[in-house]
């Protein structure tokens, strides 16, 4: 399978994709219940995420199947215009789930912290089309992260809210460090590492 980095005209695709991989994510779930409202408002709400943060975003070459967000070590680039639109778009979409969605989002980044303060990579989304998962496109995706992290000899930092997905990140070499809740009373979530 070829995994290419994506440009930002791809990111569209890259969005309606992942909104397809995590329609019934329990995070997801839990913020938007109803799977039409879900459906309808998860390509926007991912497509703004590749907007307001720099990251490594690949995909399948050609048509767009599956794709990986990975964050380097250090910062991201976060662009200021593009999150100050989202702060004031993303309330009108989501309405009262909004709190939650922002917890979720503190939640996560602690939880991140929390298990790994220094220098790592993260994998901040990977998903792939239902149609064609299990044909080896998300351990593709895994590649360039991974081997970015091999290189300068560093760990990487998934977390996910889908118990399913752990023996996947398992067979990769990753471990659990961490379980709990994202946030409080939200959606369970497992923490996991793989070490250099």
């Amino acid at each position: 399978m070829e995994i290419v980095r994506l440009e930002p005209e791809a990111y569209g695709d890259a969005s309606t994709v992942l909104a397809r991989a995590f329609l019934h994510d329990p995070a997801w779930v839990w913020l938007i219940p109803g799977e039409e409202r879900r459906a309808r408002l998860l390509p926007v709400l991912l497509r703004s995420s590749f907007d307001f943060t720099s990251a490594d975003v690949w995909g399948t070459e050609g048509a767009v199947r599956g794709v990986a967000r990975w964050l380097p070590p250090g910062p991201p680039a976060v662009h200021i215009g593009a999150t100050l639109r989202a702060l004031l778009v993303t309330p009108a979409r989501l309405g009262r789930a909004t709190g939650m969605y922002l917890a979720y989002g503190r939640a996560v980044e602690q939880m991140r912290i929390e298990v790994m303060s220094g220098a790592h990579w993260y994998l901040a989304g990977i998903g792939v089309d239902p149609e064609v998962q299990r044909r080896g496109i998300g351990s593709s995706l895994l590649r360039p992260g991974l081997e970015g992290a091999a290189r300068q000899h560093l760990p990487v930092v998934v977390l996910t809210n889908n118990e399913a997905n752990l023996s996947f990140y398992r067979a990769h070499g990753f471990e659990v460090v961490r379980e709990g809740e994202t946030p409080r009373g939200g959606p369970r979530a497992w923490a996991m590492v793989r070490r250099p």
